[in-house]
């Protein structure tokens, strides 16, 4: 089967053998739609300690062409998506809600430093606890808008539902890449009176303003801190998502929320040796949290797609052939041609 690869700081299309079920719990998918996340382009930016090439992907869909003896609740032909992580749901960590740190499982897509469990920027992908952890798609969901349920609208919705806001509050997002829109159009269902999207370039910032934003900041030319100040009568907002993993963004979430308010944490960040703002922190008496997408979220946000409460379909703005890879990836990793996802068709 075809399948791209990442290798070092590059990404390489070639022929692999196809998987095999390995257990009695596996489900074999043919990858119908795919998508290129962020967190794969930090890959080859030196993210990870070196490791052996592998399939990378985490964001896709597919349709069941073989099913493991213990499978029972799926069938062949039947479309489903995974979450980033094949949860088993029987585990400690499972049991206790941790089901992004399974015992019995890995991030797809993220080399042996997360696993080894191949993605599925492939023809044909293996999901080991496919029962626990892949969910059926009805026909109302087409596959663009079921690969980003996996991860943007899951990850939106755990950032939002970190932060702790409720009705009225105010709520910045710092960062207007995929995972900072998704945030902000999430942040729609708990009916914050301001949603404040801060960010760069024109397009993600008009993109924001479509999904949910009230007011954009660009970052390049305002003076941010003094915009929300004015937004927020001096007070600073509710509460605010910090999306894009450096650390200025980080400093400047911490000068935008008010005393006593929330960060929430979720870009992804190059390890622990990174600049973070702890006297602000410590002076103004902020919350702190962060971490993974909660990987549980999927049917919640496929009620939500199907209901008409959420269309994550703007932030498809480029699809491509699997046999394209390459080039989508340089698209995707440079910000080129107003690039916000591409959807890539094994």
């Amino acid at each position: 089967m075809l399948a791209a690869f990442i290798k070092g700081s590059e990404v390489v299309l070639q022929e692999a053998p196809s998987p095999q079920l390995q257990n009695d719990s596996d489900v074999i998918l043919k990858v119908t739609a795919a998508s290129i996340c962020t967190s794969d382009v930090h890959f080859t930016e030196g993210y990870l300690p070196p490791c052996p090439p592998w399939i990378f992907g985490h964001e896709f869909c597919g349709v069941v062409q073989e099913i493991g003896s213990a499978v029972t609740t799926l069938r062949p032909g039947d479309r489903v998506f995974p979450p980033p992580v094949p949860y088993c749901g029987t585990c400690p960590n499972c049991l206790e809600g941790h089901h992004g740190f399974c015992f019995e499982s890995a991030l797809l897509g993220s080399g042996d430093s997360f696993g080894g469990l191949s993605g599925g920027m492939a023809e044909y992908v293996r999901i080991p606890n496919a029962e626990s952890a892949l969910l059926k798609i009805p026909d109302e969901i087409d596959d663009e808008q079921a690969v980003f349920i996996t991860d943007m609208l899951a990850t939106g919705y755990f950032a939002v539902r970190e932060a702790g806001i409720t009705l009225g509050d105010t709520l910045a997002v710092v960062g207007a890449g995929p995972v900072g829109l998704s945030t902000v159009h999430v942040a729609r269902l708990f009916s914050p009176s301001k949603i404040i999207l801060i960010g760069r370039r024109a397009n993600r910032l008009e993109t924001g303003l479509k999904m949910g934003a009230t007011h954009a900041i660009d970052s390049d030319g305002d003076d941010v801190v003094a915009q929300v100040m004015k937004l927020t009568d001096g007070r600073g907002v509710t509460a605010v998502v910090e999306t894009a993993g450096n650390p200025a963004a980080v400093r400047t979430a911490s000068q935008v929320v008010e005393l006593g308010g929330t960060m929430s944490l979720v870009g992804a960040y190059p390890g622990d040796n990174f600049e973070f703002p702890m006297q602000t922190v410590n002076m103004k008496s902020l919350k702190i949290r962060g971490g993974l997408t909660d990987v549980t979220n999927g049917r919640m946000l496929l009620d939500l797609v199907r209901a008409g409460k959420l269309d994550p379909s703007p932030l498809a703005t480029h699809r491509m052939a699997l046999g394209e890879l390459v080039e989508a990836f340089s698209i995707f990793a440079e910000k080129r041609e107003n690039v916000l996802k591409v959807i890539v068709w094994p």
